[in-house]
């Protein structure tokens, strides 16, 4: 079963991102939502792509712009309407927030 992870809060103020990355499995995909976006170097991150690095893990990139964060190569960039899409490539939704 895939499942579709979003995570909203930063892992620097939540431990949202630990959890989710607890139960994640290399069939789903998460998505780095809201102020999720300040994840995209953190350490939880890092180490999870080079322990799974095929865990698809995608970031919104207007909400990744407007938090000054740049992009690693590692982490996809994609657009609202590329997750409204993933929301219907997947089994099931869950929010972290």
């Amino acid at each position: 079963m895939t499942t579709l992870h979003l995570v909203r809060q930063s892992a620097f103020n939540s431990n949202d991102l630990a959890q989710c990355l607890m139960i994640a499995t290399t069939a789903d995909t998460l998505v780095l939502i809201d102020d999720a976006c300040y994840n995209v170097n953190h350490p939880l991150i890092t180490q999870t792509l080079i322990e799974q690095p095929e865990l698809a893990v995608k970031v919104i990139q207007s909400h990744a712009q407007a938090r000054a964060m740049t992009t690693p190569n590692a982490i996809t960039a994609i657009t609202i309407q590329d997750l409204v899409s993933l929301t219907f490539t997947h089994e099931k939704v869950i929010t972290w927030q």
